[in-house]
């Protein structure tokens, strides 16, 4: 079977039938798409106390990933968007422009109070820094900061409009040769996973809010960037394509409040993170530290080049090399100890930041065998940045014992004094992806007049990662010290039992796999076309390390849904997602939900 038939097939499955309206103008071939959504999505799975801090009723030894599971109820709409998408082509010619953007109006986001306005102060005549908040405890953070962090998520996640692409293209004859261009915002998609990202495809950047709108489109969550792109074919089956970006967008995790934020302090509306191991209530002296600016990555020294083989002799296999330099798309987490002992923790400050230059080298194949379309990929991350444990920096940071301040022996205490305390150490890591996929005709046992079926399967390996012993990386749902002496000695110190925290750390080796299976029945009552749809996700072993935490070990994630056509301008779906696996590695566990979408392309 052809393999760009099984591609496109793959791709029409994640997009509705687009119809574009076309025109001459001054010269110019003028084509302009729309995509109207609207969508709602509901919770539908009540909260785990697990995954609730100790001190909201729960028994988490944390209250910083909390605030988007606490703010929405089950049975509550979690999100209710209206969102248009369009793109323009003028061209004349092998030349053009092509310009994309967005405009989303989330009615339920756009007012909605995201945090616990009980947990602020109102500052008086005398505001010594603190104050009584309505909920009669004392608390750091004065109700401007609520009003700040709440106005940022609304205007982040309900009220937003993008622009998305935008760039120039063109073909220019070089001799018999043809160089194709681009310039200007666009999105550059190497290598053969369809699922798994941070592997060759590390140079994109996505932004997970826009993943959550229901309904969205894989165009609306890739962030574009500013690059110029070539591409030429060297000699008969022989091409090469190379880029050169001049910045380097931030991939942007779920706003904090938001439905599936699970990070309450290094996302959009976060100020502070908390360091009570969710004993105190938000905001309590003494158990906070402050948010500084992040700093962003670096704009310059970022290409990359691809060579590419076309082999007829091995079933028309696509075979290609990769070789780049990018800054990370990803934060890590780094601090400011405090002052001193005798100083609250308030003068400490954490950040986020986005190392520079990390190096890849990459491998793909695509091919056929059979009917069946097989695609591959390695590469290999060069001094990629992996994020320590936070609870180790946050015991240098007050001045505890951390693997942060490590033999020979930094004495206690001696990271204090506001210095800086990277949260990062760079190592290799090799990321291997296998995919297979069948497109095949009408299956007469379900009555389908077409099935497309995926299978992907990613592993990743970190070089010369230390065993925890000496420095442990960070995973999710890791709250409390990973050595029983410190969180002995701890527990002295705020006054009440820590445990020492067991298993959850990342590893050396992860790997996961992910199906999906979409039927086509058309002409159903002889209007219709309908598209039953699963997808299934399983992360079988190990912890891939923050920030690219591919894999939890045991996590599960099922989707089903069902999508209708109409005149191939209208669509509906409705769908069902369930989170469930990967015990206190899962923060997603208990938030199912269910979505109902309506589209319109014209």
């Amino acid at each position: 079977m052809n393999k760009t038939l099984i591609a496109s097939a793959v791709t029409l499955s994640f997009s509705a039938p687009v119809l574009a309206y076309t025109d001459k103008v001054e010269g110019l071939d003028l084509q302009l798409n729309n995509r109207v959504t609207i969508g709602s999505a509901w919770r539908v799975e009540s909260r785990d106390p697990n995954l609730v801090s100790i001190s909201k009723g729960g028994r988490a030894y944390s209250n910083n990933d909390d605030d988007g599971n606490l703010a929405f109820d089950k049975g509550n709409v979690v999100s209710a968007a209206a969102k248009i998408t369009s793109d323009l082509t003028l061209s004349k010619g092998d030349f053009g422009l092509f310009v994309r953007g967005s405009y989303l109006f989330n009615d339920r986001l756009n007012n909605y109070d995201f945090f616990n306005p009980d947990n602020y102060y109102t500052p008086g005549s005398f505001d010594p820094g603190y104050g009584v908040a309505p909920s009669g405890n004392v608390s750091v953070a004065p109700i401007s900061e609520y009003q700040r962090k709440t106005h940022a998520v609304r205007d982040y996640t309900g009220n937003d409009a993008d622009l998305l692409d935008a760039y120039l293209y063109g073909n220019v004859s070089l001799g018999d040769r043809e160089l194709a261009f681009k310039l200007g915002r666009q999105v550059l998609n190497w290598g053969e996973s369809s699922f798994v990202l941070n592997g060759i495809n590390s140079i994109l950047a996505f932004d997970s809010n826009q993943l959550h709108v229901p309904g969205y489109e894989l165009d609306e969550v890739v962030i574009p960037e500013n690059m110029a792109w070539l591409s030429m074919d060297v000699v008969k089956n022989v091409s090469m394509e190379a880029f050169y970006q001049f910045d380097a967008p931030r991939t942007q995790p779920d706003a904090a409040g938001t439905y599936w934020a699970t990070n309450d302090f290094a996302a959009v509306g976060g100020t502070r993170a908390d360091l009570s191991f969710g004993l105190a209530p938000e905001n309590t002296p003494n158990e906070t530290i402050p948010r500084l600016g992040d700093h962003k990555p670096g704009k310059s020294g970022q290409f990359g080049g691809k060579l590419s083989f076309f082999i007829p002799a091995l079933h028309d296999m696509d075979l290609s090399f990769y070789a780049m330099k990018y800054n990370s798309r990803l934060p890590v987490v780094s601090g400011i100890s405090k002052s001193s002992y005798a100083a609250t923790s308030e003068t400490g400050r954490y950040f986020l930041e986005y190392p520079d230059d990390i190096p890849l080298y990459g491998v793909s194949f695509n091919t056929t065998i059979g009917d069946w379309a097989a695609q591959g990929e390695y590469s290999l991350k060069v001094n990629q940045p992996l994020q320590v444990d936070d609870v180790e920096l946050l015991l240098a940071g007050v001045g505890a014992p951390s693997q942060v301040t490590p033999p020979p022996a930094a004495p206690i205490g001696s990271a204090l004094g506001n210095k800086y305390i990277r949260g990062y150490r760079r190592h290799d890591v090799s990321q291997v992806d296998l995919s297979v996929t069948r497109l095949a005709g009408p299956m007469r046992w379900i009555g389908s007049d077409q099935m497309l079926f995926l299978a992907e399967a990613g592993a990743v390996y970190v070089h010369k990662l230390p065993p925890e012993s000496e420095l442990r990386f960070e995973g999710p749902g890791t709250y409390t010290p990973g050595d029983a002496g410190v969180a002995a000695l701890v527990s002295g110190q705020i006054g009440a039992t820590l445990p020492q925290n067991q298993g959850g750390y990342a590893t050396d080796f992860s790997w996961g796999y992910k199906l999906l299976a979409r039927f086509t029945y058309n002409n159903v009552m002889g209007l219709f076309r309908l598209e039953p749809q699963l997808r299934f996700d399983h992360d079988v072993k190990g912890v891939t390390p923050t920030p690219l935490l591919n894999f939890v070990e045991n996590r599960k994630t099922l989707n089903a849904s069902i999508t209708g056509y109409y005149l191939q301008a209208w669509s509906a779906e409705l769908g069902y997602t369930a989170y469930f696996g990967g015990g206190k590695g899962n923060l997603l566990a208990d938030r199912d939900y269910v979505e109902a979408v309506l589209k319109y392309t014209f």
